[in-house]
């Protein structure tokens, strides 16, 4: 019994001594653990401070270094790529199929971005060298936004793949498929874009500062070009109506240089304004600036040009502003931004005046004159002079003349709308048997089929059972199943019980051939042609992109057999900026967001940031939406530029 517990405490005094043995190594090697992790983690654990500035000095040249490395390295593969593709594209060409895009705007952009290269050859032939974010152009003409903001060069967004040649398409040859570019002429002008006329000095009084210098740097020999394919998307042209002295004395609205114009014209006529020897007359005309047209183009120049005079001139020129400047907006409607809801029309209006804006409604302009407008008002026969310094016009569209040109060759029985050529459903112009002439954007306008004219066919087709008459289910169901085909099917889609209750007045509870044709013409009346927006430009573009790379022959007349669905706009709002940092935003039509969202009408400072970031994100590339940003801070610290150059 001794002898077991002399074991047992000489067994335990053994484990107290390991156990203080480990306690003391592990006190031993706790500096070196802790120097080890100080190593692996790049923190010593004592260090001076100029160790650490040192240190955090080596990091930052490493990591310049690396990025300014990998950019270089980025930058020599995109060239090498670059070069390559351009030498592999023209080693290939002849041997694909040749389509030929007119046009560098909101249709052809996108088409020319989303086109499969590897089974066509693809030509952009257009005068216009860049493209141009048209929705900004008042921003322009103010200077809130500079020009090279709202421009890129469309070499560099369509890439290597895609030939470009600078050229003005002014004849087309449908059947031996040829198109007839430039005609050198008297007037050889130094920039890429069409010009207006404007008069001799000899023959004006005065003016802006912007002028047109003539010299040889541009000539264009005239070549022909043949193609497979041919998409045109030139978009279309200002309209004057016909009214006497637009095109000499009122400003545009569309291009590049109609903005630098503009802007031109505001510096002369506050310039001018300061002269010691003006009159009070001559000060309030030539500080009195109208825009005719209460479109979302006229609303917006409107407001920038408000805003430049109160953020701006104001301070420059504080007592003309107090006393003389005046700006009008003229519109021959009853309310401006018609397209929009009623809602934000009368916020519009009311926005407007809080700004000084004076809104002329039902008025009508007769005449443009140099010094003065000649208008008259919705119901009176009198006409009124309104004495101003410049007029901008913003009133509507109309075709260009090579679209005249295609119509006339096609032949106006067929190509009968003057707003543009008539295309089909999957945007083939009408009158082009083997339909290789699409046309997408501002000029062109689709003709969708009519339900009243194969009303037999949809009426046999609905009438399942035979008896000669639909029930409302046999109605719905052709409904639901031919809206795609026929979009006007649309207003009956959420209202089929009111619809079918309000032409069966004898309440049987069938439709019979008659009855079904009064409802279906009410459907064919609801027809609307597409509005000449950038964002339906936009859609048509990508649509005939992917249709030309998913079809297996581009020349058949049916598509259906193909398996290839027929345009649909998706309409997903309208914006407006009206100034003073707020906007207007519609979402009347965009489905998809009102049926998840329920978004109704917003206007003020909250839609002026939904403005700025819709606009923001469809800039094409990083440089322009960089330059917007810091066009947009600049603004907002430094105010704008009001230098004339």
């Amino acid at each position: 019994m001794f002898s077991r517990s002399a074991l047992f405490v000489q067994q335990l005094s053994t484990v107290n001594s390991r156990r203080n043995l480990s306690i003391k190594q592990l006190h031993d090697i706790k500096p070196i653990i802790k120097r080890n992790l100080a190593w692996f983690s790049n923190q010593p654990g004592k260090e001076t401070f100029g160790g650490r500035l040192k240190r955090r000095l080596k990091n930052v040249f490493i990591v310049t270094v690396v990025g300014f490395g990998t950019f270089y390295a980025y930058r020599a593969y995109q060239r090498y790529k670059w070069f390559h593709e351009m030498s592999d594209s023209d080693k290939t060409l002849g041997t694909k199929q040749r389509i030929v895009v007119l046009g560098t705007g909101w249709g052809a952009v996108p088409l020319l971005k989303h086109i499969d290269t590897s089974k066509y050859e693809v030509i952009c032939v257009s005068p216009r060298n860049y493209f141009l974010m048209t929705p900004l152009l008042p921003s322009v003409s103010v200077g809130t936004v500079e020009t090279r903001t709202v421009i890129e060069s469309v070499r560099s967004l369509i890439g290597p793949r895609v030939k470009y040649i600078e050229a003005h398409c002014v004849n087309i040859d449908p059947k031996a498929k040829v198109i007839t570019c430039n005609t050198d002429g008297d007037s050889n002008v130094s920039r890429g874009d069409d010009v207006k006329a404007i008069l001799p000095i000899s023959k004006r009084e005065g003016g802006a500062s912007s002028r047109i210098i003539k010299d040889s740097a541009r000539t264009r020999p005239q070549f022909d070009m043949k193609y497979d394919i041919l998409v045109v998307a030139i978009g279309s042209e200002n309209n004057t109506f016909n009214t006497p002295g637009v095109e000499e004395h009122a400003h545009f609205l569309k291009e590049l240089l109609d903005a630098r114009r503009i802007r031109s014209a505001i510096s002369d006529a506050f310039e001018s304004a300061m002269t010691p020897t003006q009159t009070v007359e001559e000060k309030k005309r030539l500080l009195h600036f109208v825009v005719v047209g209460g479109g979302p183009t006229g609303v917006e120049f409107a407001a920038e040009l408000a805003d430049l005079v109160r953020e701006d001139l104001q301070h420059y020129f504080p007592r003309l502003v107090a006393n003389d400047v005046k700006i009008t907006l003229i519109e021959a409607l009853d309310h401006v931004l018609s397209m929009m809801d009623k809602k934000i029309s009368d916020y519009t209006e009311r926005h407007f005046r809080r700004e000084n804006i004076e809104v002329l409604m039902n008025t009508f302009v007769k005449e443009v004159k140099q010094r003065e407008v000649v208008v008259q008002y919705k119901g009176s026969t009198e006409l009124k002079s309104i004495p101003c310094s410049m007029v901008v016009w913003a009133t509507g569209i109309k075709a260009r003349p090579l679209t005249n040109r295609i119509r006339e060759i096609i032949g106006l029985n067929i190509q009968s709308n003057r707003m543009g050529l008539l295309t089909d459903r999957y945007l083939r112009v009408k009158g082009v048997d083997d339909g290789s002439i699409f046309a997408i954007g501002d000029c062109a306008t689709i003709q969708p089929a009519k339900l009243a004219d194969r009303i037999e066919a949809l009426f046999e087709e609905a009438d399942t059972q035979n008896r000669g008459a639909l029930d409302i289910q046999q109605f719905r169901t052709l409904v639901e199943k031919k809206v795609a085909e026929y979009p006007q099917l649309e207003v009956f889609s959420k209202k089929i019980e009111d619809a079918f209750a309000e032409v069966d007045k004898n309440k049987s509870g069938y439709l019979t051939l008659s009855t079904l044709r009064s409802i279906l013409e009410k459907a064919d009346q609801k027809i609307r042609a597409l509005p000449a927006t950038a964002q339906v430009a936009s859609q048509e573009g990508r649509y005939v992109a992917k249709l030309l790379n998913q079809a297996s022959n581009v020349h058949s007349t049916d598509f259906q057999q193909q398996n290839l669905t027929p345009f649909q706009y998706k309409h997903m709002g309208s914006l407006a900026y009206v100034g003073g940092d707020e906007a207007v935003v519609d979402f009347t039509g965009s489905k998809p967001l009102l049926d998840y969202f329920d978004l109704k009408p917003l206007s003020g400072r909250s839609a002026v940031y939904l403005w700025k970031s819709f606009y923001f994100t469809e800039m094409f590339t990083g440089r322009t939406k960089t330059l917007l940003a810091f066009d947009w801070v600049r603004t907002h610290i430094f105010g704008r530029d009001i230098s004339r150059y």
